[in-house]
């Protein structure tokens, strides 16, 4: 899942540089090819968010938001519903806004206390949200051409998910899984077992006990059954004697 995520992503920083190289073009000439990127990614996303595990549980969350996004931005680029200059550039202004401010947590805050990669990832936040910024405001700043932009917002958008893809920890096989679930019920039906082996000694010892308890009290019974007899026959052998 990990080599999958990073070649998606090298696909999209590819597909970057393929715009910047045709900067000087309309946005219509290369939507072909973002759409089919996005698309491509956005299925790989939902994919590894549903196959892999990650150091953190909303990573999984979070990647699972970005394929859908991708899938439906895809589907409507490679459709023609977003093919001029402007709806292209609207369209990855608030695409790079919405990831950038999503992307930031709690702890980004604190940068003292964060870690190499964790400073990388507020770096390329900022950076998605400042270029998405001055994209809503470049046809009265500085006009570069729209397909330049959309390249390097590409290529950020493909960094962040490469740096992302560092995240994930491994593959969870189907066998794997079902191996795992088949031992827990194999150990929860011992611990049953166990139990019922336990309860079934106590339930013995008490029976042995009973037992016993019975057996002393028939044989107090019996020595109470002897003593009355012997007493009747010293007394009947009186009776005989004196008659």
């Amino acid at each position: 899942m990990r080599t999958l995520m990073m070649l998606a992503s090298v696909a999209m920083i590819g597909s970057g540089i393929f715009c910047i190289a045709n900067g000087t073009a309309a946005f219509l000439t290369v939507a072909f090819i973002i759409g089919l990127v996005f698309l491509v990614l956005g299925a790989v996303e939902l994919l590894v968010s549903s196959r892999a595990d990650f150091d953190e549980n909303e990573v999984g969350v979070s990647i699972t938001k970005d394929g859908v996004i991708m899938l439906l931005l895809g589907a409507a680029v490679i459709t023609g519903q977003i093919a001029d200059d402007l709806s292209a550039q609207t369209m990855f202004a608030v695409l790079l806004m919405i990831e950038g401010v999503l992307s930031f947590r709690e702890d980004s805050l604190d940068i003292m206390s964060t870690s190499r990669d964790q400073r990388v990832g507020i770096g390329l936040n900022l950076l998605m949200m400042l270029l998405g910024i001055y994209m809503f405001f470049n046809t009265a700043l500085l006009h570069i051409p729209v397909t330049l932009l959309v390249g390097i917002c590409m290529i950020v958008l493909g960094l962040r998910r490469f740096a992302q893809s560092f995240r994930i920890e491994y593959i969870r096989p189907g066998f794997v899984t079902g191996n795992e679930e088949r031992l827990r019920e194999a150990e929860e039906d011992e611990k049953r077992a166990l139990a019922k082996a336990k309860e079934g000694i106590r339930e013995q010892k008490n029976a042995q006990r009973r037992i016993s308890k019975i057996k002393e009290d028939i044989a107090a019974e019996q020595d109470v059954l002897m003593s009355a007899a012997v007493t009747r026959q010293e007394r009947a052998a009186e009776r005989e004697m004196e008659e």
